[in-house]
């Protein structure tokens, strides 16, 4: 089995990285293989409206997203993590739903899929609820 862990974080250690790290731990524990990605880490471009990607099932953008995609489609299974800002997900998890919103649901179809969202104050329910919409 194969899983992605997605984590929108900015802060590579903070609270969303650690539980994802945690999660990592256990699933290679279980023989589970799974590859780490910081998306701020990466160079992924704000999505131009264009809906190519609903017509193609790919964006027109080339950059670190298709990356991405491409191991999301050979994954089994998908962790996405982000922290609370503003009753949403983070700046850099936003873009890239943005960016794969369209091809993201095709791919996630019949894959696990677990959600994170952490925070201290308010709307985290809020966030949850962006990542599942997503997922589920």
């Amino acid at each position: 089995m194969n899983v992605v862990l997605i984590n929108g974080s900015p802060r590579k250690n903070g609270a969303t990285g650690t539980i994802l790290h945690a999660i990592e731990s256990r699933m290679q524990n279980n023989q589970v293989d799974t590859e780490f990605i910081h998306l701020a880490d990466l160079n992924i471009e704000p999505c131009k409206g264009c809906c190519y990607c609903y017509k193609s099932g790919h964006c027109t953008i080339k950059d670190c997203a298709d990356e991405i995609v491409e191991k999301i489609h050979q994954a089994d299974g998908i962790v996405i993590g982000s922290p609370t800002y503003a009753s949403n997900v983070s700046g850099q998890l936003k873009i890239f739903i943005d960016r794969g919103h369209f091809v993201l649901e095709q791919l996630l179809y019949g894959k696990y899929a677990i959600s994170v969202a952490t925070g201290e104050n308010y709307g985290n329910k809020d966030t949850s609820k962006i990542i599942d919409n997503l997922i589920v």
